[in-house]
């Protein structure tokens, strides 16, 4: 039991700590301070007393909204450490997180991005590990997860370098979660409980498939190394790519080869823009990273490669015999050779087509060496190069840093063998002399060579140009493969020959079935043409045009949604060939509306106008006739591009699995949105699935929309009218971060305050029913406000109001000609926005100091609010002191800042304080006496025993008797504040008053009724009002009797010490006390 009653005391006594601490951030306007109280707040809950967790939570994430990054900061991080020592807690705060992951502040951004490392694996964890449990606010987070994970794996294009090094430290995680971890795996003690791709039961389940999360992997580990070997990568980002490969390296063996490669293409062409010392620390973090591997069993089989990277970062060979022991290289060349033994016959022809590459590669090497050969090769590839540099060569060129080295010689061997295949087997090269080579035979062939299936056409220019540098080097010939001595053939194909006479030869269900056949060819042809992008680009050419005849173009939306992953590109160049047309239908009725105001002005038309003009006709007639026909177009033209675009629209957000983000990365590439599609994305928003998704692309559209920008936010601003809260406070949310930036602020703010204005008209606007009507299906009452109409209309305000403390004065001026319902729900919904504003605002300030006649009721909700669960700022309570004292003596004002009003001013203001209703004093008591209050740490300048005693001080001229005896009845009746200890201490202070006050022996007879065992201290008491003539005061004299009665017989001893003629009075007036008395009067 003891061990209990201390637990409680420390657990009170941190709950005291915590709410001081909290209420100190809350007030201080210094960062350093509101830091160390919330990171002292945060040892407390999380580390030390977690079971507190919970009730402090929401204290805790309203700091996100700080000004301070720092702060915010430590709000992510708190998140973090909740999460790890609770980890239930991601399915409160997610929506917290993922305001500060998309905060302005890169501190803060960067901060998040980090936290989500263990955010993302821990969820993961979690959420497959009771796949079969989940509900519906868990899968909701999951999304909302994945989400964020797809926006930080695309911020590898930031331009803040940080962003970068934080986005490829959560790439790393992505990739070791998304593979399977192997018994050869080299996995840290901490990273030993993370999630793998082959921790799941499943092969496919309703939130996973491992074949795609695998693929999945492996893209993200594809882009961060195509980042890592880009020629713009800085050199911290460059350090950190390489330590997270090195590290996914050893924890995913199956990569170690792609890793040791790109460690090979960054030795040999590092990124121009680094420095001679950053250089070096990039070779020296590489060395390091490639000795750890080196120590670890997962060199065996790597040990060429390994040592090949070890020499040119400038190790020794005896250092690499140190780093790598003789058992891993003796067991990597077993390993070797037994691959080489035991392989099938395919991987023997690989093995010897490797060899041949060697020899090869061996060959070039030796060849590229001489500096005539290399000179030879520079002269002939320059002619076919272009008279001008290109942007696309300028943007992308770097300056190879180890030119002429042995590396870069040996690399360059190795890509030419790669491009021209094995040269050993080749047949042998022709020597070709520029004059066997006559202008005809250049002008049949071309020069076409091929080269590994590839053909490079040389021009007549190339053939010029060869003969000038022929004539100007010694260079005696040029090397030509053996099939250019035949001649090509004169006859050229033409596409018309054939079908000419298509029309006599078929009929036209024939022709229609070639076409269908034909049609269904090319759709096929999709895998076998995949490398080709020219052909690839005339194919979905072709597949577009075909959709003006009937029915095609639902044959190629089905085709597009078999496999729209994959295919969603080829809807989007369908949205834009439509779009195409539309815009040069448009641009033609332009040219055709400026040809008319030339010819109504006699403005002379010309030469490339004259195309709509007949001649000898009307000028002005043939314009109108084609004015009409680019109508008719333009018409058809919009129509068709908005059925194609609601078509995939809707196709995409039927879809069940969202999590690709389809609809999203469509809607927002599109060139143009229609009406119609406004409607369905604002359809689309209410999924009570997909929301999170939709609104999101909402928020991305009216950020990147510009012309539609109007359309969208309207969009938008709708939803904060909703009485669906998910909805409408995650509309608010959005809205609150557009009205931060400048261009989106005035819209958003006029929008809330013309809503906010109809509540000064008499009956609700149709607009204002319309949607309330349209969101809850039913019949309502239109000619009065009802609370769902008025809520409406403030949602919206009273969220922008603690980002813009001056609205406050927008809502006093309507709340002032607001009906009385009206104002009820005002006052109902003030108290979060007036929380978060805070009594620091000077808004507030002015309101409470001045405000407009017949908006008390308002001042005093807003004062109530402030004070509610905190103590009165000075600012807060001098100015109630000066609208008291100057403009309005409302003791009601008083009420919401007694506790920092002065003991003089609250006993002087007690005779009005008591005159108002039973529950507003109760309230003043409760206050005062520290009764009910949720604020933590009570500090009352009146005391328990003080208030009582001046409530007996109450002149009667002031106050009426019975009122003060109602007062001080509120005070006996909170028994756990007045115990028998306070009440001795008021009788005795009450008796030291001259004149004794004229309840003092009421409140003795009630303290004697509730306390029976302060008969003894009141016998003493009343002993000592005989000394002062009670008998003179016929009240107290009435009650001294009264109290006599009460604690007979021990009363005696009092009754003895009077005269006889106060005795026989007592005698007279309570016959009672004289039985079982030894007293006998005369």
């Amino acid at each position: 039991m003891e061990v209990d009653e201390e637990k409680n005391v420390s657990v009170d006594e941190t709950l005291e700590k915590i709410a001081e601490l909290l209420n100190e951030a809350s007030i201080s306007l210094k960062d350093s301070v509101r830091l160390s109280n919330l990171k002292n707040v945060q040892e407390l809950i999380v580390h030390k007393n977690p079971e507190l967790l919970d009730n402090f939570l929401d204290e805790i994430l309203q700091f996100q909204l700080d000004k301070s990054g720092e702060v915010k900061k430590f709000v992510v991080s708190f998140i973090e450490e909740a999460c790890k020592k609770d980890f239930e807690t991601i399915f409160k705060v997610i929506d917290n997180f993922r305001y500060l992951l998309f905060d302005e502040n890169v501190g803060v951004q960067k901060r998040s991005y980090l936290a989500m490392i263990n955010i993302y694996k821990n969820t993961l964890k979690w959420i497959v590990r009771h796949q079969s449990q989940l509900e519906e606010h868990h899968k909701q987070t999951w999304y909302t997860i994945l989400d964020m994970k797809n926006h930080i794996a695309a911020q590898l294009d930031s331009d803040n370098d940080g962003i970068r090094t934080c986005c490829i430290k959560f790439l790393e995680i992505l990739i070791l979660c998304m593979s399977e971890r192997l018994k050869e795996s080299i996995v840290p003690h901490v990273n030993r409980s993370d999630f793998s791709v082959d921790q799941l039961e499943q092969d496919e389940s309703e939130l996973f498939n491992r074949d795609e999360m695998k693929e999945e992997g492996r893209y993200h580990l594809k882009k961060l190394l195509e980042y890592t070997l880009s020629n713009h990568i800085s050199s911290v980002n460059l350090i950190t790519s390489i330590c997270v490969l090195s590290n996914v390296a050893k924890q995913r063996p199956e990569f170690i080869n792609t890793v040791l490669e790109t460690f090979s293409k960054i030795l040999a062409n590092m990124p121009p823009t680094l420095g001679k010392s950053q250089v070096n620390a990039v070779k020296k973090q590489m060395k390091l990273q490639i000795q750890s591997i080196c120590k670890s069993s997962l060199c065996i089989g790597f040990v060429t490669e390994l040592t090949a990277l070890l020499n040119e970062l400038g190790c020794s060979n005896n250092e690499i015999n140190r780093l790598i022991p003789k058992n891993l290289i003796a067991e990597s060349n077993k390993k070797r050779m037994n691959q080489t033994q035991n392989g099938s016959e395919s991987k023997k022809a690989k093995l010897g087509a490797d060899k041949n590459q060697e020899k090869s590669v061996e060959t070039l090497v030796e060849k590229l060496r001489n500096k005539e050969n290399v000179a030879d090769l520079v002269l002939v590839t320059m002619t076919n190069l272009p008279d001008s540099m290109t942007s696309k060569f300028t943007q992308e060129y770097k300056p190879i840093s180890n030119a002429g080295a042995n590396q870069q010689i040996r690399q360059l061997a190795q890509m030419m063998v790669s491009y021209m295949g094995d040269l050993s087997s080749s047949q042998s090269i022709l020597t070709v002399d520029d004059e066997d080579l006559d202008d005809e035979e250049d002008e049949e062939l071309k020069f076409k060579m091929k080269i590994k299936s590839e053909k490079i056409d040389y021009s007549e220019s190339t053939k010029t140009s060869f003969n000038r540098q022929q004539s100007l080097t010694t260079t005696p010939t040029k090397t030509l493969p053996s099939n250019l001595n035949k001649p090509a053939s004169n006859k050229t194909f033409k596409l018309n020959d054939v079908t000419n006479n298509m029309a006599t030869k078929f009929n036209q269900e024939q022709i229609r079935d070639l076409f269908n056949k034909t049609y269904t060819r090319i759709l096929d042809s999709d895998e076998i043409i995949s490398k080709n992008k020219e052909a690839c680009l005339v194919r979905k050419k072709t597949l577009i045009e075909s959709t003006t005849i009937d029915t095609y173009d639902q044959n190629l939306m089905n085709y597009i949604f078999e496999d729209v992953k994959k295919r969603l590109d080829l809807a989007l160049i369908w949205m834009f060939n439509s779009y195409i047309k539309l815009k040069s239908a448009l641009h033609k009725r332009n040219s055709l509306k400026y040809t008319r105001y030339k010819l109504e002005n006699g403005m002379d038309v010309k030469e490339e106008e004259e195309d709509i003009i007949e001649v000898g006709k009307d000028r002005m007639e043939i314009v109108e006739k084609n004015e009409r026909i680019l109508n008719s177009e333009i018409e058809f033209c919009e129509t068709e591009y908005d059925k194609i675009l609601i078509m995939i629209l809707k196709n995409l957000q039927e879809r069940k699995d969202q999590k690709d983000m389809l609809f999203s990365k469509f809607i927002t590439q599109v060139p143009h949105l229609t009406d119609n599609s406004f409607e369905l994305l604002k359809e689309a928003c209410k999924d009570k699935e997909k929301y999170l998704f939709n609104m999101s692309t909402l928020s991305e559209l009216i950020i990147t929309r510009c012309k539609q920008r109007n359309q969208l936010i309207q969009i938008l601003l709708y939803f904060t009218g909703l009485s669906n809260q998910i909805l409408r406070e995650n509309a608010c949310a959005i809205c609150l971060n557009l009205y931060e930036r400048n261009q989106f602020s005035q819209v958003i703010e006029d929008y809330a305050f013309t809503r906010l204005k109809f509540l000064n008209e008499p009956t609700p606007p149709s607009e204002i029913i319309n949607e309330v009507v349209d969101e809850s299906q039913e019949l309502l009452d239109t000619s009065s406000w009802n609370e769902d109409m008025i809520k409406s209309c403030l949602y919206l305000y009273l969220n922008l109001m603690p980002v813009n403390h001056k609205l406050i004065n927008g809502l006093t001026d309507v709340y002032i000609g607001a009906i009385s319902e009206i104002k009820r729900v005002i006052l109902k919904t003030l108290e979060e926005p007036i929380k978060k504003m805070g009594m620091e605002s000077q808004e507030l300030l002015k309101l409470i100091q001045d405000f407009p006649p017949n908006s008390e009721t308002l001042v005093l909700r807003i004062i109530h609010i402030l004070t509610e669960k905190t103590h009165p700022s000075i600012d807060l309570i001098n100015k109630v002191r000066f609208l008291y004292s100057s403009k309005l003596p409302d003791v009601r004002f008083l009420i919401p800042i007694l506790n920092g009003l002065t003991k003089a001013e609250i006993i002087s203001s007690l005779p009005q304080l008591i005159k108002l209703s039973t529950a507003v004093v109760k309230e003043v008591f409760n206050r005062l006496l520290g009764m009910n209050t949720n604020v933590p740490v009570h500090k009352s300048p009146v005391s328990p025993s003080e208030l009582l005693v001046a409530l007996h001080q109450i002149e009667p001229s002031s106050c009426d008797l019975k009122t003060v005896i109602n007062a001080t009845s509120l005070c006996f009746a909170e028994k756990q504040v007045y115990n028998q200890e306070v009440l001795a201490n008021v009788i005795q202070q009450l008796i030291e008053i001259n004149p004794i006050p004229t309840l003092y022996m009421r409140t003795v007879i009630q303290s004697l009724t509730i306390y029976p065992k302060l008969s003894s201290f009141v016998v003493s008491m009343m002993q000592r009002l005989i000394g002062k003539q009670i008998w003179k005061n016929a009240k107290v004299w009435e009650g001294f009797i009264k109290c006599c009665q009460r604690i007979k017989p021990i009363s005696h001893q009092v009754l003895l010490k009077l005269q006889p003629p106060q005795l026989k009075e007592v005698f007279q007036s309570a016959p009672d006390l004289k039985e079982h008395s030894d007293l006998d009067v005369l």
